[in-house]
C-alpha cells in the first residue's frame, strides 16, 4: 500500500507544480444573462483582431462560457489592445463595453460579465469583473 501512495502523491505533485509555473495565455470568459428576455446579436472584439468572436444567443437566466486566445485571434500586428463588448441598440446604435481595459501578448486572466437588464431602447445593464495577470510578453 505505501509503495502505491508515495508515486502517488510525488506525481499529483509534479502535475500541481506545472500547472502553477507553466505559461499560461488568453482570457476565460463567462456572459450571464440575468434579465428577463433572450440576448442575441453580441460580440467581442479588439484592435488587431483576425475575427471578431461572436456570442450566441443567451437565453434569460443562463450563461455562455468561452476561451478568447491572444495567440490564435490576433493579426502579426498585435501588440496592445482592450476587449470590448460590442451590439446594436433597439435604434442601430452600436453600444461598446469594456471588458478588460488592457492587455498585450503574454497577459492571461479572466473576465465574468452579468447581463442585468434591457431597457426599452435595447441598452443593457451590465456589470464586468475582470482578473488579468501577466506571465511574460515575449512568450506570448
Amino acid at each position: 500500500m505505501k509503495r502505491i501512495i508515495v508515486p502517488t502523491v510525488f506525481i499529483l505533485g509534479v502535475i500541481g507544480i506545472l500547472v502553477l509555473f507553466l505559461p499560461r495565455e488568453g482570457f476565460d470568459i463567462e456572459i450571464e444573462n440575468q434579465a428577463n428576455k433572450d440576448i442575441s446579436g453580441l460580440y467581442l472584439t479588439y484592435e488587431n483582431i483576425k475575427k471578431d468572436i461572436e456570442i450566441p444567443t443567451i437565453r434569460a437566466g443562463e450563461k455562455e462560457e468561452f476561451q478568447v486566445s491572444v495567440k490564435d485571434n490576433s493579426s502579426d500586428n498585435f501588440e496592445e489592445a482592450a476587449l470590448k463588448l460590442i451590439y446594436e441598440d433597439n435604434e442601430g446604435n452600436q453600444q461598446t463595453e469594456y471588458i478588460i481595459g488592457y492587455f498585450e501578448k503574454g497577459y492571461y486572466g479572466e473576465a465574468k460579465i452579468n447581463i442585468l437588464s434591457v431597457d426599452e431602447k435595447g441598452k443593457l445593464e451590465i456589470e464586468v469583473t475582470e482578473n488579468t495577470k501577466f506571465f511574460n510578453k515575449s512568450k506570448g
